[in-house]
């Protein structure tokens, strides 16, 4: 599963960041990403990507909500964007993620 962990401080370091997965018996490969969104805000956060549904799962529910170097994380299964859905395309205002943790 990959898992998307945001809102993460622009500050912290890399080694931060492997202590905060640490404390997880996964083995896990991840990725940076940085940028400016719409409204010429920064964003940072890492997509995770864990061998199992289970173990992703394991991963949001210890990290969803944790504060972290004063941010809130904000965890949650990744799920790709199709090249064809940028963000420049207008919003029909339906949700384009599901997050199977969190729904019924």
């Amino acid at each position: 599963m990959d898992v998307f962990i945001g809102n993460l401080p622009a500050e912290a370091k890399l080694l931060e960041i492997q202590d905060l997965l640490g404390g997880q018996s996964v083995h896990t490969r991840f990725e940076r990403r940085m940028g400016r969104d719409c409204f010429d805000k920064d964003y940072h956060y890492f997509i995770v990507f864990t061998s199992s549904d289970n173990e992703g799962r394991a991963l949001i529910d210890s990290l969803n909500g944790k504060i972290f170097d004063g941010c809130r994380i904000s965890a949650r299964e990744f799920i790709k964007r199709a090249d064809c859905n940028a963000p420049a395309r207008d919003w029909d205002r339906r949700e384009r993620r599901f997050n199977r943790a969190t729904s019924e």
